[in-house]
């Protein structure tokens, strides 16, 4: 649609906003394992901060469809943070 995938920029742009999403669910998981729950609380903040911060709605609503394991395709860790009931309500509510 309006040709945003001809544009290289704008789609190394959305490769990057989900590489930075990935990055911050996965380090919410790894500050709450630790117990470091201020840290993850700061990561919810920091993400939602974010440009681009859609992206990351759009991968918690894919990770509920029921296509999910085909749309998360060789990403099944990131697929398993993002269906994480504890890390959906972590986000979620700051949405």
């Amino acid at each position: 649609m309006f040709g945003l995938n001809d544009r290289g920029v704008l789609v190394e742009g959305r490769r990057t906003a989900y590489g930075t999403a990935k990055q911050s669910v996965e380090l919410w998981r790894i500050a709450t394992d630790r117990g470091q729950h201020g840290k993850a609380a700061e990561i919810v903040r920091v993400a939602w901060n974010r440009p681009l911060a859609d992206v990351l709605v759009a991968m918690f609503q894919q990770a509920a469809h029921r296509a999910a394991e085909l749309l998360f395709l060789g990403e099944e860790e990131t697929l398993g943070l993002l269906r994480d009931r504890d890390l959906r309500a972590a986000f979620l509510s700051r949405a």
